[in-house]
């Protein structure tokens, strides 16, 4: 009787050691899963944004590459009278300047407006910034939606470039203010943060619109300041446009309409604001 109990034991004793080593082994397999799990979670959302934003510079350029041709052209800048691409008469022309009086504008034989209107039915125009930044400009209903969604559609962080929505007529208002993401992989709006050097500014000072109905409209940057969301700008833009010539900064004389461009900071606190004036 002794001998059986001890074999009864020595089994019982056997088994419960096989219940405790595949207890530990499906918690280590258990853990180890986690493990995988939140690892590989941090490593998406580490690249997720990385992927996005290479998603979206490849849509852009994609409309750079295959609907806008730019080209430089003085002779066919538009005259500031007449509107025509022909020289006024008592012009006088100065060979050896010429290169550096070359404006910046878009080869409309080259531009399908029609094609970026079929694609995005909220387009209203291309944006130009010589060798600073080229991308279409839309207007949704609401400052939501091109956050986080790009010109064809797609959901992306990068979204797009964006007029306010309460510019109901678009260019064609006192002040338009338009949007965009100030990026990591600096596209987007993230060139515009290097108007607060002067010296950018100075380099860099024509932006050029085409609406969507084929018009070129010429920008000159005279301003730009590191500010908040709640920045007057935004007030008189968008609700006093009558008070901009009086309020906005170093207003060139003669100026008629105007156009600020917004984006954040990096690194700063999400009210901050880079804030850019430019004058038509």
């Amino acid at each position: 009787m002794r001998r059986l109990n001890g074999r009864v034991g020595k089994k019982n004793r056997n088994s419960a050691l096989r219940q405790i080593l595949t207890r530990r082994h499906i918690i280590m397999i258990c853990l180890v899963a986690v493990g995988t799990f939140f690892v590989t979670t941090g490593v998406l959302l580490l690249l997720t944004p990385e992927l996005e934003s290479a998603a979206a510079r490849d849509e852009y350029q994609m409309l750079r590459d295959e609907i806008v041709g730019i080209i430089t052209r003085p002779e066919a800048t538009p005259n500031p009278v007449t509107g025509n691409g022909e020289e006024p008469e008592n012009r006088e022309h100065d060979e050896e300047n010429d290169d550096d009086e070359d404006e910046y504008v878009l080869d409309l034989a080259l531009l399908s407006l029609t094609e970026l209107a079929r694609i995005n039915n909220d387009f209203i125009g291309w944006m130009s910034i010589r060798d600073v930044l080229e991308y279409p400009v839309v207007r949704g209903r609401d400052n939501y939606r091109y956050l986080n969604t790009t010109f064809s559609g797609r959901r992306n962080s990068a979204g797009a470039i964006f007029m306010d929505y309460r510019n109901l007529y678009g260019f064609d208002e006192k002040v338009s203010v338009i949007y965009g993401h100030h990026t990591w992989d600096g596209s987007m709006f993230a060139p515009i943060a290097r108007y607060l050097d002067p010296g950018f500014m100075e380099r860099n000072p024509n932006i050029i619109i085409t609406t969507r109905d084929g018009r070129t409209l010429s920008y000159r940057v005279f301003a730009a300041r590191l500010t908040d969301a709640w920045d007057y700008a935004y007030t008189v833009a968008l609700l006093q446009p009558e008070w901009a010539t009086a309020l906005f900064p170093d207003v060139p004389d003669g100026a008629s309409s105007f156009m600020l461009l917004s984006t954040c900071t990096r690194g700063g606190y999400d009210y901050e604001r880079i804030l850019i004036f430019a004058a038509r």
